[in-house]
């Protein structure tokens, strides 16, 4: 090659890095970086865990002895509305 020609693609080379090296990149790789970053995998669902019939009742029992102690008489009313079969023992 010719000194003339070399020293023109040296010139048209340079040009090109001073022109590019005014840019902000930064978004592009960014973008390019989320492109192969790993996705968190999703955590498991919680197992529920099996509730028995009498755990219910128990619970039902509390909050009636509950709403009773606090004296709060139009709740104990409401609940037995709610759950008539479990009052047995009034």
């Amino acid at each position: 090659m010719e000194t003339e020609t070399v020293l023109r693609v040296v010139a048209v080379v340079l040009a090109a890095v001073l022109l590019l090296s005014n840019f902000d990149y930064s978004g592009m790789l960014n973008y390019v970086k989320g492109i192969f970053k790993r996705k968190p995998k999703p955590a498991p669902a919680p197992v529920k865990e099996e509730v028995s019939f009498l755990e219910i009742v128990e619970s039902w029992h509390v909050l009636r002895h509950q709403c009773e102690v606090y004296g709060l008489k139009e709740a104990v009313e409401k609940i037995d509305e709610v759950f008539p079969l479990l009052n047995t023992e009034d």
